[in-house]
């Protein structure tokens, strides 16, 4: 199996936190598609657990998996601040096997990109449909492809994250500059993240890297047509509209019958 290309990036779960921890507009949908199940869930890409740990304290039977061992620690120690006891495993969603089947996998945030080539995607959506019971369903959610950004990305750094760090109170920005490769679908992307002090003068400094694969409507279909879904819908967000723009966000269902 290959290097995983984004280890470095999650090594650091409090930093990740820092700059995603805030977002909520796919938790609540998350949440309501889990507590609808109809059978355990399993949430792949669960990360530091801001998606997982809000599914868990709505009293729904979901199990996590993430291939990134410090991200695990991260969702660990946030459960027992909150009082929670996850089951998580530390696994590869290329390659796992879990000791049940669920009624629902889940893949949120876009976890699906980090895999960079079809045979990638294709094991994994394998191993996820394995692990469905019959009528169970995948629910995913990958950006819709751009085409003005992927052909005018220029060289400058665009500010794609602003918050506010909750100790210090100061102000935190990610600068990011993305390269793409257009024959491989591949965006990559160096990114600085910069804390101000009071002044308004940069203090602390993270480099950091990662790489994603887009992924074309029509593609995402053969992708799960090929992997034995035996149906499949897709949205244009969270709210359920129809994909119409390039702008939307692509939200997968994919059922095994």
């Amino acid at each position: 199996m290959s290097r995983d290309p984004t280890a470095e990036y999650y090594a650091e779960p409090e930093l990740y936190d820092l700059l995603y921890g805030h977002l909520a507009d796919d938790v609540a949908f998350y949440v309501a598609a889990a507590q609808r199940a109809k059978g355990p869930v399993l949430e792949v890409g669960c990360g530091t657990g801001r998606v997982l740990l809000p599914t868990l304290e709505a009293g729904v039977d979901i199990d996590g998996l993430d291939v990134h061992a410090p991200m695990l620690d991260g969702l660990r120690r946030k459960a027992r601040a909150r009082g929670l006891a996850p089951r998580v495993f530390e696994a590869d969603m290329r390659d796992f096997t879990m000791p049940r089947r669920y009624a629902l996998v889940t893949v949120p945030f876009r976890a699906f990109q980090h895999m960079l080539t079809a045979d990638d995607q294709l094991r994994a959506l394998r191993c996820m449909r394995e692990h469905l019971d019959s009528g169970g369903s995948l629910l995913f959610n990958v950006f819709h492809p751009s085409f003005d950004v992927i052909a005018n990305a220029g060289d400058e750094p665009r500010a794609t994250i602003e918050t506010v760090h909750p100790e210090t109170g100061l102000p935190v920005v990610a600068w990011d500059r993305p390269t793409y490769d257009r024959v491989n679908q591949l965006v990559a992307v160096e990114r600085e993240v910069q804390e101000s002090d009071a002044r308004g003068y940069v203090g602390n400094t993270r480099r950091l890297a990662f790489r994603m694969r887009w992924v074309w409507r029509p593609e995402m279909e053969l992708l799960l047509r090929i992997a034995g879904f035996s149906r499949w819908e897709v949205r244009g967000g969270f709210d359920g509209r129809p994909l119409e723009k390039d702008t939307d966000e692509m939200v997968w269902t994919a059922w095994r019958d």
